[in-house]
């Protein structure tokens, strides 16, 4: 982003903590599993600088999964624009399976 002043550079990272963070407020993953979660966002810029978060994730039991899925998209699209201004142009998110019990899948999925 220019400025009269100079310019600001935003890093993936950045948009990355800000996604993960974003995403765990909807998931609310026991403390031990958090960090794990991390990889499972990816960013992408756009040639207009836009961003693309991608999201794998399992979802509880018994939920909407749709509803599931819009609730982690808004999360994150709103925070990374209300922070950074840059533009979201997507948040795709991929529910890999159903689960009792989130903490337990992640676990699984680790190994």
């Amino acid at each position: 982003m220019e400025f009269e002043q100079g310019s600001i550079n935003i890093s993936d990272e950045v948009l990355k903590e800000i996604a993960f963070r974003s995403f765990i407020e909807i998931l609310n993953p026991e403390e031990k599993d958090v960090k794990k979660l991390k990889k499972n966002i990816e960013i992408e810029r756009t040639p207009d600088d836009n961003v693309i978060v991608y999201v794998k994730t399992v979802a509880p039991y018994g939920q909407s999964l749709v509803e599931f899925g819009k609730k982690i998209m808004k999360n994150i699209s709103e925070n990374i624009q209300r922070m950074t201004e840059l533009q979201v142009t997507a948040v795709n998110v991929s529910i890999t399976d159903v689960v009792e019990k989130i903490e337990t899948a992640q676990k699984e999925e680790e190994e």
